[in-house]
């Protein structure tokens, strides 16, 4: 019997940027569509006219978002959940605005209601602006504030796989001046430990060890430079192997990077601040690291980069969807990991 294929669900992303455009691609590969049942949520508009210029084969059935059941029928046909219509009209292409602020939102609303009933098996984003978003009156600095309090999530972190590594991030959107005050072990104790569930609700191998890098060059040399590594970061590892999780560390960004992660026991790496996991993570390339939010009831997946305003709704520009098919191909292997349960992200 062939194996069941999981039902992707992708938001919309900024209809004013190459969201909609990337995604009309990403609806038409043809090995995605082997992999997963996809559906789009949006305004049915918009993306056709993306899958035009695209010249993307992509042939979109509207469906209500109040459906009690979201399939596909017709493999030739991709469901579009609608989200809102007439939303072309009050946008300006390559332009981010309260309008297409407010349809990105609408958008990411009506899947996260669908994805919380258990009507898809994975959440799937193209990206969004933060500036639209506060325009239209979200306070979120992004995708994962949103969702998390779309979903009344106690707690989200912020996770890059799909690479050579998978990178958890113990603060995301700070400015590099806030990182330290922002860090206590508590709150890292408890990052260590959403790794630790993740290894363990993805199969990923509970008994590998979760890594964590230092915040200071040379792990703060004695104190010399910095003393977060022994007030902080040491005292959240040795809580966490308390409670039975394999955390090492804290090592120096720079060594670990070049030499330690060549092994092939570590399940997770954890960052202290954005760029310090963000720089590893697209050393492939864009597109070659989906961005996982931990924390959720269920799976969500996205691109890793931006709007790209510059090159959106513009003849010949064809934005690359590879992004997008990286995320999409990591939901379908962790809602295939999952195998339908019930995120748990309690730890032990």
């Amino acid at each position: 019997m062939a194996a069941r294929r999981p039902t992707l669900l992708f938001t919309m992303g900024d209809p004013a940027g190459i969201g909609p455009e990337i995604l009309a691609r990403t609806l038409a590969n043809a090995t995605l569509r082997r992999e997963a049942r996809l559906v789009a949520v949006g305004d049915p508009e918009i993306l056709g006219r993306a899958a035009r210029l695209a010249r993307a084969p992509v042939r979109l059935k509207p469906v209500a978002p109040d459906s009690p059941e979201i399939r596909e029928d017709d493999p030739r046909e991709t469901p579009i959940v609608v989200s809102g219509t007439g939303t072309w009209a009050a946008i300006e292409p390559g332009v981010p605005s309260e309008a297409s602020g407010r349809a990105a939102a609408r958008s990411i609303e009506v899947a996260a209601a669908i994805a919380s009933r258990r009507g898809a098996d994975a959440l799937v984003t193209p990206p969004i602006s933060k500036m639209a978003l506060k325009s239209a009156g979200y306070p979120f600095p992004g995708h994962t504030e949103f969702l998390g309090s779309l979903t009344g999530a106690r707690e989200t972190r912020m996770l890059f796989t799909g690479g050579r590594f998978r990178i958890l991030l113990a603060t995301i959107h700070l400015a590099l001046r806030r990182v330290s005050d922002s860090l206590e072990t508590g709150s890292l104790l408890r990052t260590l430990e959403y790794g630790a569930a993740a290894l363990r609700n993805f199969g990923w191998g509970m008994k590998k060890r979760i890594a964590v890098l230092a915040l200071n060059p040379h792990a703060g040399e004695g104190g010399l430079f910095g003393d977060e590594e022994t007030r902080v970061i040491g005292p959240a590892i040795e809580r966490a192997k308390e409670r039975g999780i394999r955390a090492e560390g804290p090592f120096p960004a720079d060594t670990f990077f070049a030499h330690r992660a060549i092994g092939g026991d570590i399940g997770v790496v954890v960052a202290m601040y954005h760029d310090q996991g963000l720089i590893p993570a697209k050393m492939g390339g864009i597109g070659g690291a989906a961005n996982v939010t931990l924390g959720l009831p269920f799976i969500r997946a996205s691109v890793d980069h931006g709007t790209a305003f510059d090159r959106a709704w513009k003849r010949g520009a064809r934005p690359d969807p590879a992004g997008l098919i990286k995320a999409a191909l990591v939901a379908v292997d962790l809602a295939s990991r999952s195998r339908g349960r019930i995120l748990e992200w309690a730890w032990p």
